[in-house]
């Protein structure tokens, strides 16, 4: 059950480990999947202790999910020594650390963002409750149900059941030019198509003055090709269990695949090249 004394669009309890300086550096992880091991349900302390140790080379970090910030709270706050330097949730709320370290939203781009996206809720939640009918009648053996709390969100029983209806949400999302589907295993949203994980993470990219040279994305789904092709010149990750097809984007366009899974071995990878 979540949480619900935290709130979108509201500053979430607990702060960032203190940061001095210059952000030079930035490292944007999805959650499920790539930060948060699904098996234990729990962000290894390793990592932790990594981005204590390279806060000296200017390094921040932060989660870009599609999780609202109520349900990443509710697995985050229980493993998580610290929060981190900045929050998107819903693939467009933008949260950033202040001097004192708490998660400040960004008001006036989450304002837009709620406006123009209740603005596509209107018009798009009847096109897209029509369409789920009629393939309710045609495969009566797909198994999703609505979020609970947004009624362009649908969530599959499984990741093989989203794989097998992804071809007709992407014809429907073709139906409004301004609507963009976002995909994460067995979730997807219907969203307005100008925000998304690249453009909140290029936001607070801009924010902290960090080129995109010296950003690392990494995530396993993908909602997060938007991030790895709005930021083409950072270094693009995926841990060894990411979708198929998010790892042979990467292959084809010079991105790097863990052979391990979570974000430790692409982490160093990344270190690298720039800094150890």
């Amino acid at each position: 059950m979540m949480n619900c004394a935290i709130e979108e669009l509201r500053t979430p309890p607990g702060l960032a480990a203190p940061f001095d300086g210059a952000c030079r550096y930035l490292i944007s992880l999805d959650f499920d999947g790539t930060l948060l091991c699904e098996e234990t349900r729990c962000i290894p302390s390793a990592f932790f202790v990594m981005m204590q140790h390279w806060r000296a080379h200017g390094v921040r970090w932060g989660i870009n999910t599609g999780r609202s910030l109520p349900y990443l709270m509710q697995d985050l706050r229980p493993c998580a020594p610290f929060l981190p330097d900045f929050i998107c949730t819903c693939e467009r709320y933008i949260y950033m650390a202040d001097a004192a370290g708490r998660l400040v939203p960004d008001t006036a781009h989450n304002a837009e963002c709620a406006a123009i996206n209740a603005a596509v809720r209107a018009r798009f939640a009847p096109v897209l409750q029509q369409m789920m009918l009629q393939l309710a009648r045609q495969h009566p053996e797909w198994q999703w149900e609505y979020a609970a709390d947004d009624p362009l969100s649908i969530e599959a029983v499984d990741a093989a059941t989203m794989d097998a209806m992804a071809p007709d949400m992407n014809r429907l999302a073709a139906v409004d030019g301004g609507v963009a589907m976002q995909r994460a295993g067995r979730y997807l949203r219907f969203a307005d198509a100008r925000f998304n994980k690249g453009t909140t993470l290029l936001h607070v990219a801009q924010r902290w003055s960090v080129p995109v040279s010296h950003v690392a994305i990494m995530g396993d789904g993908h909602n997060d090709l938007h991030a790895f092709q709005a930021l083409p010149a950072a270094f693009c990750a995926a841990p060894a269990t990411a979708h198929p097809e998010v790892c042979a984007w990467l292959r084809s366009h010079g991105g790097y695949v863990s052979p391990e899974t979570g974000v430790l071995q692409a982490l160093h990878a990344w270190a690298e090249r720039h800094f150890l």
